[in-house]
């Protein structure tokens, strides 16, 4: 644990691999990290059909970013729903995106930690602020229907987080960072063992003063700093080499950018895994147990934004536990096989108290799903053929009146991984994924500023059917190490949930969720790095296209050929990376196209673009200071429109420091 802490701000590189293969087969490459998110069983990345992207916990804090979502933003398929970075959005809002599957504010990709779920069960959003960043060790993305191995929630991917293992040596580091918009941030973690115990504490606190989202140009008296503050704590136990226990704790409060309009969670987690196995076999079960509130706050505001009224007040109370169990064989090197089931349960109920007319209300309910799962890697020569299918039962039983509803998902995918050389892989998929709708999106109303959303207890599941194909080159020109990918793709959402238009009522948006007919959103990836003794340039960028080919049924207007809302026509992200000796330092600009706030496209964002940069000087082995320095040319890019504009972060500076104890 002490070498990745003591790692923090170092980069991330393509390593040459260790020459002489046994392998006839195969010819010495460059090296791979190790996934098991998209087959979850452990393989090298170059010899499965998905195009991963494994990050590692050190790369992820030398980047300049406040946040966990902002430095996983780095890879350009990857975003909340919103432009706006979780430090300051709504909770609802920081639904994950990959390659831009998001119709409304629910994740569509499945997030993990350690093989468990990480989304707000209740709602599909994720509370990247429930595991401090000192305790990442890797992060992996893998793009593409996931269902075929983990079900619901992995429509669009999977994004699973890796943390540190506790270590046999006690150690210790403290981190803290602070500096603009009254912005700090303090983390600490210790570790050791006794016996065959290991364990491990961490902790963090974070406070930003926030800034005012609405434009100059149409804020008013009320409008205040969008703002958050959070205290998490993590401890994991691992008794022996199989067994591993663990907890943590979240109370995070916000400010949404009016004095009424507020919002706090708190909730906590208990979970542990058992891991037994010898060199050929691997078996897991795990599980862990959460329970969480969620309060939030609704105002109406007048025109001219200098008179607002609380109009809703909302409590949500859930619980989820979840059981995994899976095995996977990899005794003969060219069948590899896993099978495996979960189950998860969910409960939450949505206490609303309308404040105009005294209205009180519960919905919510009770939701189960489950299912089981087979797959299998044959190897023929540089070739790896893939196939996983999985079976999904899912009921939902609401509190009081209202019909018991069941469905079933068969989810099945096929891929393959050619080597035609030994520094090229050529890759091609195709999948069948789908996503249960949430409690949240059946059962509890929202506003945001003037724009109503209504809850519809009749949604069905989304499906997704999609393809892709590549090209990677990884190996040397030169004396430089190159790593190239394109990837394209083609998804078809079915019943995607967004949230409709139904209608106005005076300065009012009314809104519904509702099953769109179909949609059709097509992608392709650029990814470039280059390599020398001290430099690193890269360059990565998703082009996508996404059309709305059905309307809601019964819709009284047509939006057929408009582009789904909130997902960008482009990303794009240029960096640099030097170190010399004791010194590291980064630069980035990223730039991202148009997108739309609504199915209508009449409210439009337009393309933005950041310039962000890092330093960091390690003193010595126990110390090191550092500099963040976020969008500084302090541009407004724009992130929401509801009843008035939006602008994310403005500049932002922080000075950070480390110090280790071993």
């Amino acid at each position: 644990m002490a070498t990745t802490l003591l790692a923090l701000f170092a980069p991330a590189r393509i390593q040459a691999q260790e020459p002489a293969s046994t392998d006839a087969t195969r010819k010495p490459r460059v090296q791979e990290l190790i996934t098991v998110t998209a087959t979850r069983r452990p393989f090298d990345i170059a010899d499965i059909s998905a195009p991963a992207t494994v990050v590692t916990g050190a790369e992820l804090r030398a980047r300049p970013a406040v946040g966990v979502d902002e430095a996983l933003a780095w890879t350009p398929g990857f975003s909340l729903l919103r432009r706006t970075p979780a430090r300051a959005a709504h909770p609802t809002t920081q639904g994950l995106n990959l390659r831009g599957v998001a119709p409304s504010g629910t994740s569509r990709a499945l997030v993990l930690v350690d093989g468990l779920p990480l989304a707000d069960a209740f709602g599909g959003w994720v509370y990247w602020s429930r595991i401090p960043t000192a305790l990442i060790e890797s992060v992996e993305i893998v793009p593409g229907g996931g269902s075929s191995t983990y079900g619901n929630q992995a429509l669009a991917g999977t994004v699973q987080i890796v943390t540190t293992t506790p270590a046999d040596q006690p150690s210790a580091r403290i981190d803290g960072a602070g500096g603009g918009l009254d912005t700090w941030r303090a983390a600490a973690v210790v570790g050791g063992s006794v016996g065959s115990v290991r364990a491990l504490l961490a902790a963090e606190a974070f406070d930003t003063g926030g800034y005012v989202a609405t434009t100059p140009a149409e804020a008013g008296t009320i409008d205040t700093e969008v703002a958050t503050r959070h205290q998490t704590a993590v401890a994991t136990m691992d008794v022996g080499a199989a067994i591993r226990l663990g907890a943590d704790w979240l109370n995070e409060d916000r400010a949404n950018g009016t004095p009424e309009r507020t919002n706090s969670t708190q909730g906590w987690t208990l979970r542990g895994r058992w891991s037994p196995g010898g060199s050929s076999f691997g078996a897991q079960l795990a599980g862990h147990y959460r329970e969480q509130e969620f309060r939030s706050r609704f105002s109406s505001v007048a025109n001219g934004r200098d008179e607002e009224t609380a109009v809703l007040n909302q409590c949500v109370d859930s619980s989820e536990a979840t059981v995994t169990a899976q095995a996977w064989h990899t005794g003969n090197t060219d069948l590899t096989f896993a099978a495996g089931a979960d189950w998860r349960q969910v409960k939450g109920t949505s206490f609303e108290e309308v404040l105009s007319i005294g209205l009180q209300r519960a919905p919510g309910g009770r939701q189960s799903i489950g299912g089981v799962y087979g797959a299998a890697q044959w190897r023929l020569g540089n070739v790896f053929l893939e196939g996983a299918v999985r079976a999904d039962g899912w009921r939902n039983t609401p509190n009081g009146e209202g019909e018991q509803r069941s469905l079933s998902e068969f989810s099945p995918r096929l891929g393959v991984a050619w080597h035609p050389h030994a520094d090229w892989t050529v890759r091609a998929a195709a999948y069948r994924a789908f996503r249960a709708p949430t409690p949240n999106e059946l059962y509890r109303q929202f506003r945001v500023g003037n724009v109503i959303t209504r809850a519809n207890p009749d949604l069905i599941q989304e499906r997704l059917r999609g393809a892709e194909a590549g090209v990677e080159h990884r190996g040397r020109l030169g004396g430089t190490l190159v790593r190239a990918r394109l990837h394209g793709y083609v998804n078809k959402l079915t019943d995607g949930v967004i949230n409709a238009t139904v209608g106005l009522a005076g300065n009012l948006i009314l809104r519904q969720r509702a099953n769109l007919g179909e949609a059709t959103v097509r992608g392709l990836e650029l990814d470039l790095e280059a390599a020398w003794s001290e430099v690193t340039l890269s360059l990565a960028t998703i082009w996508i296209d996404s059309r709305i080919d059905r309307d809601v049924p019964g819709a009284s207007i047509s939006v057929v050929g408009n582009r789904l809302p909130q997902v960008p026509d482009y990303r794009v992200r240029l960096s640099a990376l030097w170190q010399h000796h004791r010194w590291t330092a980064n630069l980035a600009v990223q730039a991202i196209g148009a997108q739309f706030e609504d199915e209508r496209n009449q409210l439009r964002l337009a393309p933005g673009s950041t310039l962000d940069a890092g330093a960091n000087f390690q003193i010595s082995d126990q110390l090191n200071l550092g500099l963040i320095a976020q969008n500084l040319t302090d541009q407004r890019v724009q992130v929401a429109r509801t009843d008035v504009l939006n602008v994310g972060p403005p500049r932002t500076v922080l000075l950070r420091a480390g110090w280790a104890i071993r």
